[in-house]
């Protein structure tokens, strides 16, 4: 199952968090010395916010795995869209796709709440590209990026 966090509950649980934040950051975010601090900040503040997976274990919570959401509001468009800023699992990736779809039925009632066109997400994993699929979502676009200090060099 999958639960919204709390700020207490990120608190309590930054570092498990943290680290999964960090696994899981898409190729946008870059390198940022104080990027755990911006992190932590968004999810307390509500901006990003954190889901995690987990069950009970002999009086113990363990995470099975977190995924970070946040809404992008598209001005241009008048849509707004909750974006899978990053998914991270603590066990095997190949995880059955009932946990798969059991967490996104989760997002997918959240997001109709919150009134959004889509549900966009970066993913690396071929195995969440064959889900989405399966579910008939489009992965037919791509993600291009340009690191444009890198970039300079090769146009001097």
């Amino acid at each position: 199952m999958l639960t919204k966090l709390t700020p207490e509950q990120i608190s309590k649980f930054w570092n498990i968090i943290g680290y999964a934040a960090e696994e899981c950051l898409p190729p946008t975010v870059g390198e940022r010395t104080n990027r755990q601090n911006n992190l932590l900040s968004s999810a307390l503040s509500g901006k990003l916010e954190v889901w995690a997976s987990y069950r009970h274990s002999e009086g113990h919570i363990v995470f099975e795995g977190i995924v970070l959401t946040r809404f992008i509001d598209d001005d241009i468009a008048g849509t707004r869209n909750l974006l899978i800023y990053g998914i991270y699992s603590y066990v095997e990736s190949d995880l059955d796709n009932s946990t798969w779809i059991t967490g996104l039925k989760t997002l997918v009632k959240y997001a109709i709440g919150r009134r959004c066109s889509l549900i966009v997400a970066y993913t690396n994993f071929e195995h969440i590209v064959k889900v989405v699929n399966e579910l008939g979502g489009d992965t037919s676009f791509r993600l291009i990026t340009f690191n444009p200090n890198e970039l300079v060099k090769l146009f001097n």
